[in-house]
């Protein structure tokens, strides 16, 4: 007769684990929770539109002063809209003079797993 490799540990006195008595030691209900306003934000709740900036782009040729960031996986239809998306906005902003963009290409991390997307920044 061969022996379990494992057995639990039982002391023969002990009878087994007995639960734990719940005892309230008063019966007054706990104090309300202050309400506090939301810190969490959504996209569009108070968003600065270029109408609202303070400082106006500078023309021609001078320094960028402010930047507008599109994002977009790394596929044919989405860059296609990535492209309509920027040209778009400059077309809606005709003041504003691209002073320089970058891109950035990386893996985002999605419910699906990971996938290829680029970043698209155009200072103005």
């Amino acid at each position: 007769m061969s022996r379990p490799l494992f057995h639990p540990v039982s002391y023969p006195d002990d009878g087994g684990p007995q639960p734990v008595p719940f005892t309230r030691k008063n019966n007054t209900p706990a104090p309300p929770v202050p309400h506090t306003p939301s810190k969490i934000k959504h996209a569009t709740n108070e968003r600065l539109h270029e109408d609202q900036w303070t400082r106006t782009p500078n023309t021609p040729h001078t320094g960028a002063i402010h930047v507008r960031t599109f994002r977009a996986k790394l596929s044919d239809d989405a860059l296609a809209y990535l492209d309509q998306q920027i040209n778009e906005w400059l077309d809606a902003h005709p003041q504003y003079e691209v002073k320089m963009t970058n891109t950035t290409i990386g893996e985002w991390s999605t419910k699906l797993g990971k996938e290829p997307g680029i970043i698209v920044s155009v200072w103005v």
